[in-house]
């Protein structure tokens, strides 16, 4: 057969044969095919970095902040808002809203992103305004507002407080059996089996150390329904003017204005995709929420300006070191004061598969809204890399 072609007909069906082995190959090995898209990060990286649109007179660090999100943490998509103290507000946007750069949408300032654990911010803020109208204080016992916690085997369970769960300091370790962590692991606690508090023992002594909890937001967010008597995401929904705005609690589906999550499973968890790894039922009031960017910090920028105790607000028992951004929360964020003669600047942020978010506020009321389709590498040394060149130029402006 070969004898009847010329030496470059020969040569083409070399080429073909080894291009439709390689086709089949990623094809049918789905980890390989993954593999090879991760490679291909940055070409897409680049050309999402170069598009990149600003509202006018924006400040340029901006722009900077979207770069760097895109080269170095994974993010091809991104919005970042920032609210001046004096009210003036600011975005840039880059990237594209689906998979592949050029053949899809260019992302804008309506792009939908979830928000991840920056949803806490609502339900601390709610939780809050409950207790400067009275229904409740910070030393109120959980067990005075939900019944069914009435036979713990652990008595120290009797002793969590609303401060203790604002605070992450009630006594959840999220890395023990029952520290409720994220994803679908067996039988939930909270929202729809809370007598099962009954039955667990708490990780450390409450008001010993912090242990960040998805579990005790959750139990907050059933402290806000049960006091108002409507579920949690109708009170949220209508006491911070959801209709206004893009804001939205996320399902186990993509939203048609969502944008797509740099995300593909490399390993074994088995994990596919970022919509059927939670329960978001349980996941409501700790990290059940998506909008945008300017929704973002707008909403943010309120809370802030409230009386206090607001999100800002330190918890004074927690004796942690501010001047290092590590689990040193007030009632709602994480506060950092790199030395005492130096301003501070108090974040809230998130991680799920495939995204990020950040909000960071100083104290002229400043506040910058992040969010992004990637997550880092190394997810805390990259956020925390972030946090301070946020902090530099908030506090250098």
């Amino acid at each position: 057969m070969f004898q009847q072609l010329s030496k470059r007909d020969v040569l083409v069906v070399i080429v073909l044969v080894l291009v439709t082995g390689i086709f089949g190959y990623y094809y049918a090995n789905n980890q390989a095919c993954n593999l090879l898209w991760l490679k291909t990060y940055p070409v897409r990286a680049e050309l999402s970095a170069r598009h990149i649109s600003c509202r006018e007179d924006s400040p340029t660090w901006l722009v900077d902040m979207l770069r760097h999100q895109t080269k170095y943490n994974n993010a091809p998509a991104n919005q970042i808002a920032y609210i001046e103290p004096n009210g003036t507000l600011h975005h840039c946007e880059n990237g594209y809203i689906g998979e592949y750069p050029l053949l899809s949408d260019s992302v804008t300032a309506q792009t939908r992103f979830r928000y991840a654990s920056v949803t806490k911010l609502w339900t601390a803020d709610a939780t809050l305004q409950l207790i400067k109208d009275n229904k409740l204080s910070l030393d109120t016992p959980l067990t005075d507002i939900i019944s069914e916690i009435d036979a713990p085997i652990d008595s120290r369970i009797n002793d969590i407080t609303i401060d203790q769960l604002l605070a992450h300091r009630a006594g959840f370790d999220r890395y023990s059996v029952f520290g409720q962590d994220m994803f679908n692991t067996g039988e939930d606690i909270c929202p729809n089996h809370i007598a099962g508090l009954n039955d667990i023992t708490l990780g450390f002594e409450p008001d010993s150390k912090t242990s960040y909890s998805n579990l005790g937001y959750c139990l907050l967010g059933e402290v806000i329904s049960r006091l108002n008597n409507k579920p949690y995401t109708n009170i949220i929904a209508q006491q911070y003017n959801f209709a206004d705005s893009t804001l939205q609690f996320i399902s186990n589906k993509p939203m048609a204005d969502e944008v797509t999550y740099n995300y593909v499973e490399t390993g074994l968890t088995g994990i596919s995709d970022i919509y059927s790894a939670f329960d978001y039922e349980g996941l409501a009031s700790a990290a059940g929420l998506s909008g945008n960017a300017i929704d973002l910090v707008q909403q943010a920028h309120n809370m802030a300006a409230k009386p206090m105790p607001n999100i800002l607000s330190i918890d004074p028992k927690s004796a942690c070191d501010i001047t290092q951004i590590a689990e040193c929360y007030g009632y709602a964020m994480v506060n950092y004061q790199p030395q005492p003669d130096l301003p501070m600047v108090h974040y809230r942020d998130g991680n799920l598969l495939g995204l990020s978010s950040l909000v960071a506020i100083d104290e002229q009321g400043g506040v910058v809204a992040l969010l992004s389709n990637g997550t880092a590498d190394h997810v805390k040394e990259d956020s925390n890399e972030v946090k301070i060149m946020i902090y530099e130029y908030l506090t250098k402006r």
